[in-house]
């Protein structure tokens, strides 16, 4: 573990000193070094790779709530650091020597990941993540954000601010609905971000108190297991991505889960597992599932059970309770004609 964790560190050191030698050549930069700029660009976004794998490797090996902290303000001062120096490169680059087309700075383009020696290449639209300040889905956002418009290239920080600013939904939007589109605000805006919802202890937290207090099932419903344990396993999944042990969590998760079932599906449970030796979640889990689509299954053939079904030139006879009541009648008054008599065809 200490020969990781070494490495780890020489790592980071090697990429910080590499963006420091950059911050350097930006402080001397003239115009003589604008044919540069390319392979500035390509070098600063290798070097920041570095840094953050590093940095990740650095989280596995020691994953105490004071080195996550430092490792998340690491994160927060590299990609301001980054982001400065693509700004100010790009701001100086030629024209002709900018690879983005400029259609694809409008909010309705197309994004083009892969070859910008084709700019006419036009690949099928993809929606934008959104947030709206729930903190559950904080994670997926950020790392479908990051991948998808931080870490391209080819978008300028103006651009990257307006899709941010356009993915911020409900109580998220509110702290940043005046935000002027510059250059510079970007990297304040997502650090702004970062800071306010990326945070691993509360996150922990607020994944925890969430699985506590997911609505039980009083009776069977697909779409109420169905959604039960599509949310536990949801809130489970954003734990052990948060690197919390989860794997040695079995008894607590199974008998929190168990608590929130419905009479019927925990007696086909007890069935189930007399046998074993103790609950396992992930067996749990899959039992469940398994569950799910049997009543799906079943389900749907009741309805087709059930469904009437008319067969075209069915001939429809009188009942025998009709015959009786008619044949009363016909006694009580000898001189009627009877209903059945008068329905006879005089064919």
């Amino acid at each position: 573990m200490d020969e990781k964790l070494k490495a780890a560190q020489h790592k980071k050191l090697i990429a910080v000193e590499n963006i420091k030698s950059l911050e350097r050549f930006k402080q001397c930069f003239t115009s003589d070094d604008i044919s540069q700029i390319p392979e500035v660009l390509e070098g600063l976004e290798q070097h920041r790779q570095d840094f953050f794998t590093a940095v990740a490797k650095l989280e596995e090996c020691d994953d105490s709530s004071e080195a996550i902290q430092a490792c998340i303000n690491d994160r927060i001062d590299m990609e301001e650091r980054c982001r400065r120096l693509k700004s100010f490169f790009r701001e100086n680059q030629r024209k002709d020597a900018n690879p983005l087309n400029e259609s694809t700075l409008s909010a309705n383009s197309t994004l083009a990941f892969g070859r910008p020696s084709a700019p006419n290449l036009r690949l099928p639209k993809i929606e934008l993540p959104t947030f709206d300040g729930d903190s559950t889905k904080w994670l997926s956002f950020r790392d479908r954000f990051v991948a998808m418009i931080d870490a391209s290239a080819d978008l300028p920080p103006i651009a990257k601010l307006q899709y941010l600013l356009s993915s911020l939904k409900g109580d998220a939007a509110v702290p940043f609905e005046h935000v002027a589109l510059t250059t510079e605000n970007y990297a304040v805006t997502w650090a702004s971000l970062l800071k306010r919802y990326d945070n691993t202890r509360m996150l922990i937290r607020e994944y925890w108190r969430r699985l506590h207090f997911l609505p039980g099932i009083a009776a069977e419903s697909v779409d109420g297991l169905t959604c039960l344990v599509d949310e536990f396993t949801r809130h489970v999944n954003g734990l052990v991505k948060l690197q919390e042990p989860v794997n040695t969590w079995d008894t607590p998760l199974s008998n929190l889960l168990l608590m929130k079932i419905d009479h019927e599906t925990l007696l086909a449970w007890e069935k189930h597992s007399v046998h074993f030796e103790r609950d396992k979640y992930s067996e749990l889990i899959e039992f469940l599932q398994d569950r799910i689509r049997i009543l799906k299954s079943s389900k749907s053939f009741e309805c087709d059970r059930v469904a009437p079904t008319k067969v075209v030139g069915a001939h429809r006879f009188p009942t025998p309770r009709r015959a009786i009541t008619n044949a009363a009648a016909v006694q009580k008054n000898p001189t009627s004609v009877s209903p059945v008599q008068q329905l006879k065809c005089p064919l």
